[in-house]
């Protein structure tokens, strides 16, 4: 099947609500803090930021959203890339016990913040599911669901059997299905987040990319081709789209791109027995799919995509196949989008909060988590800028061990995944 010609946002650009108003900043203009990024980190940091009535402006490149806020799946997926005795390990005994509370509290925190602003962007909170292949990610689902019902959430394996009643495929040997989770239209929650940021009396400019940013006797100068914005500190939330505005920031994270796909509206019954509950499901492949159900019965899912070249480069082809491979019934439906987006994966799956001078601070790296944890961290970000204690140890720049040969690096990492997951498969029972 001949891909199609990706587009910016893909469904979520077809289908989110309007986005408010925003305008390029075309002049020089004073604030207190500048944020830089209207995803979900810069704008979650904003709408902390007024709750404190702090002045605040956001600038990002493209709209609000333009980044992997705008074209992820939108599946509110539960934790961390690490499991929760990694992120024990990882922290040790000064920070282990906040850092645990924060990959706990995500997905209710979002939650919250949903319902609490009324933000129209089709949230259900039905669980998580992830779905294990062989011995080996029989283990890890359970050790993983273990983890969790010993912190006190709910989390249980059901057999081979039950994951097909539940998600509609003999694809999994067992699942996971976790109490925390959901997904949203990632676009209309960046929108709405947007919106009401400005009805609290933030601003945001739109298309104002910034260039440098320069110190002053007041702060900083942080310039766009239009303008300049003159603030007492900066957040720099730029995730998987980090440029070179920050000499050595690029290199705190390794983005990888992921492209998605999604069908046309499907038959009532073809919707009913694929994914009948709407749950986001992810896996335990090393080289794993994602996939959901949206509101309008549309399936989409979504893999790793281009390794060289730009993200929107990549095809969906594969993804494709596994969803038919998965879902017969999907084997004659017409496919109408395909986008990609880029992703921010650090080499510890830790997510990353700096101080890279005296009043600029920087939240990113969320390994795939994206859409509970980076609205968590423009929390901690929020925090930070305010000398407020943080759930996140705050370190200096972080870099990437060999980062400038992370594409060989991805690469190679693709290539051994693909090989130990046909491995994997041969142990099914």
């Amino acid at each position: 099947m001949t891909a199609l010609a990706p587009n910016t946002h893909g469904l979520w650009g077809d289908t989110a609500v309007s986005a408010p108003t925003t305008a390029p900043l075309t002049h020089d203009h004073d604030t207190e803090i500048a944020i830089i990024g209207a995803g979900f980190t810069g704008l979650r940091a904003a709408l902390e930021l007024r709750a404190e009535g702090r002045d605040v402006a956001v600038l990002d490149s493209g709209e609000i959203g333009q980044g992997c806020s705008g074209r992820n799946g939108g599946q509110v997926n539960p934790g961390w890339k690490m499991d929760l005795h990694e992120i024990t390990a990882h922290y040790g005994r000064d920070h282990a016990h906040r850092a645990l509370e924060l990959a706990k509290s995500t997905v209710p925190a979002l939650s919250a913040l949903i319902n609490g602003e009324g933000l129209q962007c089709a949230f259900i909170e039905n669980g998580y599911v992830q779905g294990a292949v062989g011995q080996r990610g029989m283990a890890a689902i359970n050790q993983r669901a273990a983890q969790w019902v010993e912190h006190g959430i709910d989390a249980e394996i059901l057999s081979a059997k039950a994951g097909q009643d539940l998600l509609g495929t003999e694809a999994y040997d067992g699942v996971m299905l976790h109490a925390q989770g959901g997904n949203l239209h990632p676009l209309s929650y960046a929108r709405e987040l947007g919106r009401v940021v400005i009805e609290r009396g933030g601003q945001i400019f739109t298309g104002s990319r910034a260039t440098t940013i320069g110190q002053t006797e007041q702060g900083f100068t942080v310039t766009t081709q239009g303008g300049c914005l003159r603030a007492r500190k900066v957040i720099i939330a730029t995730n998987g789209y980090t440029d070179q505005l920050w000499q050595g920031l690029a290199q705190a994270v390794v983005p990888v791109a992921s492209s998605l796909s999604a069908t046309a509206p499907l038959p009532q019954h073809v919707a009913e027995a694929i994914l009948p509950g709407r749950h986001s499901v992810s896996e335990t492949r090393r080289i794993q799919v994602y996939y959901r159900m949206t509101e309008d019965r549309r399936f989409v899912i979504g893999g790793r995509g281009a390794t060289f070249g730009p993200a929107e480069q990549g095809s969906t082809q594969e993804v494709r196949a596994i969803a038919r491979r998965y879902f017969p019934a999907l084997a004659d439906v017409d496919w109408t989008h395909d986008w990609a987006g880029t992703v921010a994966m650090t080499w510890d799956h830790a997510p990353k909060l700096m101080r890279l001078a005296d009043g600029v601070y920087a939240g990113m790296g969320f390994n795939g988590r994206g859409v509970a944890m980076a609205t968590a961290m423009g929390g901690q970000l929020a925090h930070a800028v305010l000398d407020k204690p943080t759930d996140l140890p705050i370190t200096g720049l972080y870099q990437t061990p060999f980062h400038g040969l992370r594409k060989l690096g991805i690469f190679g990492t693709l290539a051994r995944g693909r090989i130990l997951d046909r491995l994997d498969q041969n142990t099914r029972g």
